[in-house]
C-alpha cells in the first residue's frame, strides 16, 4: 500500500507548464482589456502625506486660491510684499534720485517692503562707515587719537528704521482717522523706504577728504550742503507722491499733513548732519 504523499514532494511539471512558462512560443492568452493607471499625484511620489498633516496637493489648492485669506503666521503672507524683482527696485531708486515721474505710476499694484528694507539697512550701514571715516580724518589732522564709537551703528539702525517704518505707519493712522479714501500702508511705507536713498550718496560725499588739507570750514560747508541737497531731492520725491493721497482730505487737514512731512523730513536731515557729521577740528567732537 503506497504512503501519503509528503508535502515537498515536487509536483509534476507538466501540470503548471500553462500557468509559468507564459512567454513560450505558441501560448494565445487571448484578448485582454488590461489598462495600466498612473496614481502619481506630484512630488510625493510614495503617496504619503508629509509631516504637517497636509498634502501638497491640499497646499497647492491653498496657495492657488486668491479668494483664500492667508494667516499671518504662514510664511506666505510676508512673501506677497517681496514679490518684486531687482530691476524694478533699480528703477525706484533712480526715480527716488531723480523725482520727475510719479513712483506710484511705475508701482501700481505692486508695492513692496523688499526695497525699503534694505535701503535701510544699507544706508545704516554707509552712515556708520561715513562717520567713522570722516572722524578719524579729522582726528588725524588735529593730531589726537580717534576712538570708535560703535553707539553710531545703533543710533544709524535707530534713525533708519523708525523713519522708514513707524514715520508712516503714523502718517497712514492719521490719513485713515481723516477718513482718506487712498491711504495705503504699503504704499506709504514703501515711499518713506525708497525715499531715504538719496541718504547713500550724501553720507558718502559728507566724509570731505577737503578736510586733510586742513580747511575745516569748508569740508563743514560740503557737509551741510550735501545734507541740503539730500533734503531737498527726497521731499521733492515725498511730496510729489503723497501729495494725492494728502489731498484727498479736507483742504486744512491736507496743509497741515503736508507740512508735517516736510518738517519731519527737515528733521531727518538735521538728525543726520549733526549726529553724524558735525566733527570740529580742534576737540574731534561729534
Amino acid at each position: 500500500m503506497a504512503g501519503p504523499t509528503g508535502a515537498s514532494d515536487p509536483a509534476p511539471r507538466g501540470e503548471y507548464d500553462t500557468l509559468i512558462d507564459v512567454d513560450a512560443e505558441g501560448v494565445d492568452l487571448g484578448e485582454t482589456d488590461l489598462e495600466f493607471h498612473d496614481f502619481h499625484t506630484g512630488d510625493n511620489v510614495q503617496g504619503k502625506i508629509p509631516a504637517g498633516g497636509q498634502s501638497r496637493l491640499y497646499e497647492s489648492t491653498l496657495e492657488n486660491d486668491p479668494n483664500r485669506p492667508v494667516s499671518i503666521w504662514r510664511i506666505q503672507f510676508y512673501a506677497q510684499f517681496f514679490n518684486v524683482e531687482t530691476s524694478d527696485v533699480l528703477q525706484r531708486c533712480v526715480y527716488a534720485l531723480y523725482p520727475r515721474v510719479s513712483v506710484l505710476d511705475t508701482i501700481g499694484d505692486n508695492p513692496d517692503l523688499y526695497g525699503p528694507f534694505w535701503i535701510a539697512s544699507t544706508v545704516m550701514l554707509v552712515l556708520f562707515f561715513s562717520s567713522t571715516l570722516a572722524g578719524a580724518i579729522a582726528s588725524h589732522v588735529a593730531g589726537v587719537r580717534y576712538e570708535y564709537n560703535f553707539g553710531l551703528l545703533s543710533a544709524a539702525a535707530a534713525l533708519m528704521y523708525g523713519y522708514t517704518f513707524i514715520v508712516p505707519i503714523v502718517l497712514w493712522g492719521i490719513l485713515k482717522w481723516y477718513k482718506s479714501e487712498h491711504a495705503r500702508l504699503l504704499e506709504c511705507v514703501a515711499l518713506y523706504g525708497y525715499a531715504n536713498t538719496v541718504w547713500v550718496p550724501v553720507a558718502l560725499v559728507s566724509i570731505s577728504p577737503i578736510e586733510i588739507f586742513n580747511f575745516p570750514t569748508i569740508s563743514n560747508v560740503v557737509r551741510w550742503v550735501s545734507a541740503a541737497v539730500g533734503f531737498a531731492i527726497s521731499t521733492t520725491f515725498l511730496v510729489r507722491n503723497l501729495y494725492p493721497v494728502l489731498n484727498s482730505t479736507e483742504a486744512k487737514t491736507s496743509r497741515i499733513l503736508l507740512i508735517g512731512v516736510v518738517l519731519a523730513h527737515m528733521a531727518l536731515a538735521f538728525v543726520v548732519k549733526l549726529v553724524f557729521f558735525a566733527y570740529s577740528i580742534d576737540d574731534n567732537s561729534n
